[in-house]
């Protein structure tokens, strides 16, 4: 997975970059469940507990849980009864990254992991952040741009990965979407419910009536983009996705 760090403080050091992609490396080791040695693969070959699985798998597994009840069943680490939280740790990672940042006392820097973004602060130019929604099919293009500023931005689709996210009530890969993105205050939650919205469907965008300061935007099949209003104050339109009638925001 592709990580990017931007730090626009002239104070910042090199040690803090490593620092963060070290972070990066330690969770992947524990958390992916590609690695056959990594703490995820040993708790599904039934080789440790989850409960004996060290501190870090204890706190991804108390968020998993959180975020879980949060959505109602949408957002889930335990499908079919294998333990994937690779819905959360990335959104996690870039937070734990920005933390780190942060506490170093850096204000203006932009975050990357994957496609999803955290950014703080303005550009070198002393602007927001421009972070892209990338168009699903057209892949040198995006649908819209958002002007980020102490935002996060997070993407869940099934154009990169395939049909990888399930909608735990069907028990079947969500189909109805294309992507949904999420725009919020911080980047674990946005992550989580980018996720849980593209699960729902064409109920997604309802569901961010109930997350405070988030906003939520949907390309569905036929490559219209459906959005909450709100996230309108967030966004440029680009590229050449129209809206969806009826639901979309005016851009």
């Amino acid at each position: 997975m592709p990580v990017t760090v931007h730090v626009v403080d002239a104070s910042a050091e090199e040690s803090w970059l490593d620092a963060v992609y070290a972070d990066f490396v330690a969770l992947d080791e524990v958390f992916s469940p590609f690695r056959p040695d990594s703490t995820v693969s040993r708790i599904n070959r039934g080789e440790v507990e989850e409960a004996n699985a060290g501190s870090l798998v204890r706190q991804a597994i108390d968020l998993c849980r959180l975020y879980q009840q949060a959505t109602r069943g949408y957002f889930t680490a335990w499908i079919r009864g294998t333990f994937d939280p690779s819905g959360l740790v990335k959104g996690w990672a870039i937070d734990r990254g920005a933390t780190i940042l942060a506490e170093k006392g850096c204000r203006n820097f932009y975050l990357d992991a994957g496609g999803d973004v955290q950014a703080r602060g303005r550009n070198e130019e002393g602007l927001p952040w421009r972070v892209g929604i990338r168009h699903p099919v057209e892949r040198d293009k995006v649908a819209r741009v958002v002007l980020a500023e102490d935002l996060a931005v997070a993407t869940s689709g099934s154009y990169e990965k395939g049909d990888h996210i399930v909608n735990p009530y069907a028990d079947r890969p969500a189909a109805d979407l294309l992507s949904f993105t999420v725009v919020g205050p911080d980047i674990l939650s946005a992550d989580v419910y980018a996720t849980a919205a593209f699960a729902m469907g064409d109920a997604g965008l309802e569901s961010m009536n109930w997350v405070a300061g988030c906003e939520g935007v949907a390309i569905i099949r036929s490559l219209q983009v459906s959005c909450v209003a709100d996230v309108a104050r967030y966004c440029v339109a680009a590229g050449s996705l129209p809206p969806r009638p009826a639901s979309c925001c005016p851009f």
